[in-house]
């Protein structure tokens, strides 16, 4: 309201109060509640009621004021308290920017000095043990695998991780001389498939982690298959019972957030224990929804596979 209405609201105020008690007053005299013979609209009644009138405007102005100061006090309050929840967030946000870029530093660096130091490792043992030279081989493509994966693009060629799954059951078989129970059955259709990377593979390091993979007659079992138009990973093993309460799913949580990420909530990805002391693993998305080089997936939708 600008200033120069206030003195005018005021006057308007104070005459309708007078009006309104004069008429109040011949209202109570005419039907004789107030006996009194002859009432007239004098000076002296009008100060009497100009008296009434300041004392209740004052109080009602200086109720109104308090209202207002707590409401623009509340105001104040809420825009103070975002304005810390923004500062707070801004430096969680600088905290873990500088954290990432640390990471970051370290990566450019200590990726260089490991394979320097596993091909040093090859060339000095491979006319000794030509195996373990070949595990060293396969060890350093896994590792660069999983350092270059961010720069290969969103998307990349199932068959590229597929390589990098048969590497980690060699490297973990000759580990423990060709003991453990796991197999890997894939559709040869699903190497030409794109799919964000590390999918697979976490999936396969969360049985060697956490799966029993020497009970004989129940070996792990991995599968990669297409289905009415749906691709499927399924992963199935027998929990090791002393890595049972040592993880908390988080690599799989994490998975499960990138695959929503990028496809959306129309996917499937389901893991539990079964009473039987299985641990399951169940990811299904539509072939309309996987991202693909020009026609590559085409001819599969098409066959109805």
């Amino acid at each position: 309201m600008a200033v120069w209405k206030l003195p005018l609201v005021i006057g308007v105020e104070i005459a309708v109060f007078i009006l309104t008690s004069y008429c109040i007053d011949e209202l109570l005299i005419t039907t004789h509640l107030l006996k009194i013979m002859h009432y007239k609209l004098t000076y002296q009644n009008s100060l009497q009621s100009l008296y009434r009138g300041i004392y209740f405007m004052g109080f009602s102005t200086g109720y109104y004021f308090i209202l207002r100061y707590n409401n623009e006090r509340r105001k104040t309050n809420e825009l103070e308290k975002q304005r810390l929840i923004d500062i707070i967030y801004r430096q969680k946000s600088e905290q873990e920017l500088t954290i990432a870029q640390n990471a970051y530093l370290k990566a450019q660096i200590n990726p260089h000095f490991l394979f320097n130091t596993l091909d040093f490792v090859y060339h000095n043992i491979v006319a000794l043990s030509p195996n373990t030279a070949d595990a060293v081989i396969m060890l350093a493509e896994m590792m660069r695998y999983a350092i270059d994966s961010d720069k290969m693009g969103e998307f990349i060629p199932l068959g590229e991780e597929i390589d990098q799954v048969e590497n980690l059951i060699y490297l973990n078989q000759m580990r423990k001389n060709y003991e453990l129970g796991i197999q890997f059955h894939y559709e040869e259709d699903v190497r030409n498939i794109y799919l964000i990377p590390l999918v697979l593979l976490t999936l396969v390091e969360n049985i060697f982690k956490h799966g029993n993979l020497t009970d004989k007659g129940q070996d792990a079992v991995i599968q990669v298959y297409l289905k009415n138009e749906t691709f499927y990973i399924e992963t199935d093993n027998v929990i090791d019972q002393k890595m049972r309460s040592a993880g908390n799913h988080k690599g799989l949580n994490n998975t499960e957030q990138r695959l929503k990420f990028a496809y959306g909530e129309n996917i499937l990805f389901d893991y539990s224990s079964t009473e039987s002391s299985h641990f399951k693993v169940l990811l299904s998305i539509p072939l309309k929804q996987l991202k693909y080089p020009g026609e590559t997936l085409k001819p599969l939708i098409d066959n109805g596979k």
